[in-house]
């Protein structure tokens, strides 16, 4: 009778919907396995940048300088090792400075090697600052003024070290530059020794600056790259960034410094298509839950039936839109490649939709296809307003739901009444 007809389309009905779901959940799989791959492909990138950096020079970070004092001193030892019952020793002594100034100007560079980039850089350096004098260093037989940067092979081009007042060479000892500084006829401990020099440093991706360990520290760098990215305990003091570039200064004090936390930039690349990707993906599965539930619908008002198998297609076409889009993104532009990956995949899912249904409701299910790609595309651009966003898409949507699933149950009451 048809009551028993309704109660058997119901029952199909929810069996359907719990294949769908069942569907769904499986489908997390190969969208783990894209986002393993996304993952695989960004290592391989950085594998790349690591190579470049080798050859090139790697991320930089200069060090505060210091100077290394000395000193001759006399010892009371054991008769039995020295007759005498006195040794002489060398021992040396560091002195670090009371106020350091970074400043830095830097042109950034882009390599290629295969189909990745990997941002250089090229800087001219310039490191000033105060230096008191110590009773160590007054009485010692040698000063050395020393400083090191990360990779050795960036650095060029030093000029001569003024120091008190003198002019001193740079040479490189082991992994240090190092400076044999002499200090001015009637220095004393307690007077302040002002120093400078300039240098160019090369090198791969970010350049960060060491603070003093008992002084205060200013770092100002400048460049032409729009897209930095300041990292470190401490962010900058002031900051502009433009279309043409970005200018940074950090200050330190002596009371906060003992931390030795770097502070500078990252050139990070804003096309990255890895990070783009990956949170395009993270959206995954809310596409094909919205897809699925658009098809469900359809079922029910066209009264045409997709099966279980079907569905199963149609969520692995949605999946590999995402391989797709990491593959299109490692040749064009990651906008581009979004728009041929969503042209593909919707194309597709519109002739299948076609082949399945044989009605007009296959192009308004892929017209909901499309609708779906651009809104997570616009999700995609948002990244601060992304949650909400996403929130209230999903509440709207909640909503039509909610109306068109209102009439089922007077659906079924008019059916018994016929």
């Amino acid at each position: 009778d048809m009551e028993t007809k309704v109660n058997s389309n119901a029952k199909r009905t929810a069996i359907k919907v719990s294949l769908v779901a069942v569907i769904s959940l499986l489908l997390l799989i190969p969208l783990a396995m894209i986002k393993g791959v996304i993952e695989d492909r960004e290592q391989t990138k950085y594998s790349v940048t690591m190579e470049v950096a080798n050859s090139y020079a790697k991320p930089q970070t200069v060090s505060a300088p210091y100077v290394v004092s000395y000193v001759v001193e006399t010892r009371t030892v054991d008769k039995k090792i020295e007759p005498s019952g006195k040794q002489t020793y060398v021992e040396d002594y560091d002195s670090y400075c009371s106020q350091v100034d970074y400043t830095a100007d830097v042109e950034t560079d882009i390599l290629h090697r295969s189909i990745y980039d990997v941002i250089v850089y090229n800087s001219k350096v310039k490191i000033s600052g105060k230096l008191p004098i110590t009773e160590k260093s007054v009485v010692a037989r040698d000063n050395e003024f020393r400083f090191k940067v990360a990779d050795i092979k960036g650095f060029s081009n030093p000029s001569l070290l003024t120091f008190g007042g003198g002019s001193f060479e740079l040479r490189r000892q082991s992994e240090e530059f190092v400076a044999n500084v002499v200090f001015p006829q009637g220095a004393k401990a307690g007077d302040v020794i002002d120093f400078a020099f300039t240098f160019d440093l090369k090198g791969t991706e970010s350049l960060f600056f060491n603070p003093s360990r008992d002084g205060n520290t200013t770092v100002a760098i400048s460049s032409s790259y729009p897209h930095p990215s300041f990292q470190g305990a401490l962010l900058p003091n002031t900051r502009e960034v433009k279309d043409d570039g970005f200018n940074a200064t950090w200050s330190v004090s002596s009371f906060n410094s003992s931390s030795y936390d770097d502070m500078g930039v990252k050139f990070v690349d804003p096309a990255n298509p890895y990070q783009q990707s990956m949170r395009s993906a993270k959206y995954g599965m809310l596409i094909i839950v919205l897809v699925f539930v658009a098809g469900l619908f359809v079922e029910f008002l066209t009264r045409k039936e997709i099966n279980p198998i079907q569905y199963a297609v149609i969520g692995l076409s949605l999946v590999l839109f995402y391989s797709l889009l990491v593959a299109f993104s490692e040749f064009v532009t990651f906008g581009v490649a979004y728009i041929i990956a969503a042209l593909m995949t919707t194309s597709a899912l519109m002739l299948y939709f076609r082949a399945i249904l044989k009605s007009r409701s296959a192009y308004v299910l892929g017209g909901f296809v499309a609708v779906v790609y651009a809104l997570n595309y616009m999700l995609l651009q948002m990244e601060t307003y992304a949650l909400l966003a996403g929130s209230v898409v999903l509440f709207l949507l909640l909503c039509v739901v909610m109306y068109l699933t209102a009439n089922m149950n007077n659906n079924k009451e008019l059916a018994k009444t016929e």
